[in-house]
C-alpha cells in the first residue's frame, strides 16, 4: 500500500513541476520583453519622430550652405564674397558636427530629409534649382544670385528656428536651436550688407575696364609735330623806334 501511495505522489508531482517550469518561462520571457519595450519607449522619449525629422531638416541645411560656401569661394569675384564662403563652411561644418554628436548620444540615426507640407516642398523644390543653376553662373551675375540665395534662405530657416525648439521634446536639441540662432542671422546680415557694397564694386570694375590708356607714342608724336609746326610760322621784323 505504501508503494502504490509513494508512485501515485510522484505522478501527480511531474506535471505540477512542468506546470511551475512553464509559469517560469512565461515570467521570464515577459520581463524580457518589457524590458526590451522600456528601453525602446526610452529611446523615443528621448527623440521623437518629430525631433528626428527637425535634425533631418537642420542636417540637410547644414550640407547645402557647406556647398554653397565653397562654391562661393571659387566663384565669387570680390574678397568679400570669399570670405563669407569661407565662413559659411566653418560655421556649417561645426553645426553638423554638433548635431552628430547629438544623434550618437541619443542612439539615433538622422534620417533623410523629406519635406511634408506643399509650402516646404515647394522650398525645397526651388531651392535645389536655383542651387544648381548658380553653378552654372559666374562673375558679377553669380556674385549678385548667390547673395540673394543667402538672404532668402537664411531668414527660411530663421523663421522655422522658433517653432522647431517649441515643438521638440528633447531639451539637448532645444538648446542646439536656439544656439544656432544668432550664426543664421549673423549669414543673413553679412549677405545684406554684402549686397550693398555690389553697386560699388561694380562701379569700381567699370571704371577700371573704361579708364583710356595713355599712349606715349602719340603723345611723342604730338609734341613733335607742334613744334615743326611753330618753327615754320612766319618771324615778324622788329619794329623800329622812331624819334
Amino acid at each position: 500500500m505504501k508503494i502504490k501511495t509513494i508512485a501515485l505522489i510522484a505522478a501527480l508531482a511531474l506535471p505540477l513541476a512542468a506546470w511551475a517550469d512553464d509559469k517560469s518561462n512565461t515570467t521570464n520571457t515577459t520581463s524580457t520583453t518589457k524590458t526590451t519595450t522600456d528601453k525602446t519607449k526610452t529611446t523615443k522619449d528621448k527623440m521623437s519622430d518629430t525631433d528626428l525629422q527637425t535634425m533631418a531638416m537642420i542636417h540637410h541645411v547644414d550640407l547645402m550652405e557647406i556647398d554653397m560656401g565653397k562654391l562661393a569661394q571659387t566663384k565669387g569675384t570680390t574678397q568679400g564674397i570669399k570670405d563669407y564662403g569661407k565662413m559659411l563652411v566653418k560655421d556649417h561644418q561645426s553645426a553638423d558636427k554638433d548635431l552628430m554628436a547629438l544623434a550618437k548620444k541619443n542612439g539615433v540615426t538622422i534620417p533623410a530629409f523629406k519635406p511634408t507640407d506643399e509650402a516646404d516642398i515647394k522650398d525645397e523644390k526651388d531651392t535645389k534649382e536655383m542651387a544648381a543653376h548658380l553653378k552654372t553662373m559666374k562673375g558679377a551675375e553669380f556674385d549678385k544670385e548667390f547673395l540673394t540665395m543667402m538672404v532668402e534662405g537664411h531668414e527660411k530657416v530663421l523663421a522655422k528656428v522658433d517653432t522647431l525648439a517649441s515643438s521638440s521634446q528633447n531639451p539637448e536639441l532645444q538648446t542646439m536651436l536656439k544656439d544656432l540662432k544668432p550664426a543664421l542671422q549673423k549669414h543673413a546680415d553679412q549677405a545684406r550688407d554684402l549686397q550693398k557694397a555690389q553697386p560699388q564694386a561694380m562701379a569700381d570694375r567699370v571704371r577700371i575696364h573704361t579708364r583710356p590708356a595713355t599712349d606715349t607714342r602719340s603723345s611723342a608724336t604730338t609734341s613733335m609735330s607742334l613744334r615743326a609746326a611753330v618753327s615754320t610760322l612766319p618771324v615778324a621784323p622788329p619794329r623800329s623806334r622812331s624819334g
